[in-house]
């Protein structure tokens, strides 16, 4: 067997149960794992058809779960917010965007993990609208639309099936414009796309035993939220130190 194939089934495998036991991450496991492999413009494209197919199941199976309206104004937030994410794109580096995102990650991770009451009594138009917008602005400037919709849903008082059904819920309607965006740009190639019928298998098995590992920590109820956390600490401070000059 191809050995290009067997090191993107295991990076798509091991994307999808990331996706599969938190509700996000595909992406920032899959991108420069794969850019590795396949160069950062082959690689975009399969993390964005992976990161929309990944939605689908978790929307459906957690679809009684979904905050909706919060999800549908994250999003009404984050889609004008791309034309912003371009021309900061155009005139800051992207560095200073990335090393702001990271230090924001870090202190709210570390106020989450010692708080012991969410930081929100209950999600507001003004900072969700913020925080879709944000994730768009980053989104279009940095390729990086994740952290701030992460963190602001992980600050709401709500379960972990609600804040889990809510990222996936927002994060389908978001990546439905990407690909699309990818199919406008000539992206989605044949390489591309024999890459990603070749990796679903994998992508398959990964998300199936991330759905049973959330199920798992649902059971012995191990606390979700502050893996979520710890997961975002450590992009923020991955965010810093590659970003920071020295």
């Amino acid at each position: 067997m191809d050995t290009t194939l067997i090191l993107i089934s295991m990076i798509i495998a091991l994307a999808g149960f990331t996706q599969g036991l938190t509700g996000f991450g595909s992406a920032l496991v899959s991108v420069p794992l794969l850019s590795l492999i396949v160069g950062a413009q082959t690689a975009v494209p399969i993390a964005g058809i992976f990161g929309w197919l990944v939605t689908l199941p978790i929307v459906w199976k957690m679809r009684h779960s979904i905050e909706r309206q919060t999800g549908l104004i994250l999003f009404a937030g984050s889609v004008p917010a791309s034309f912003v994410g371009a021309k900061l794109l155009a005139s800051m580096p992207s560095q200073y965007i990335l090393l702001t995102m990271g230090a924001v990650l870090i202190i709210s991770s570390l106020h989450s993990l010692r708080a012991t009451k969410p930081l929100f009594k209950q999600a507001s138009m003004p900072l969700t609208l913020g925080a879709g917008f944000t994730s768009g602005v980053l989104g279009a400037s940095v390729g990086e639309s994740g952290p701030p919709v992460i963190a602001y849903t992980s600050m709401q008082p709500w379960t972990a099936d609600q804040t889990k059904s809510t990222l996936a819920f927002f994060f389908m309607l978001q990546m439905i414009g990407a690909n699309v965006s990818f199919w406008n740009e000539g992206l989605i190639t044949e390489e591309v796309v024999s890459h990603v019928l070749s990796a679903l298998p994998a992508f398959a098995i990964g998300l199936a035993g991330g759905m049973i590992g959330y199920h798992f920590l649902q059971k012995y109820k191990i606390d979700y939220h502050k893996i979520v956390h710890s997961f975002l600490l450590v992009m923020g401070f991955m965010l810093v130190f590659k970003n920071v000059s020295f």
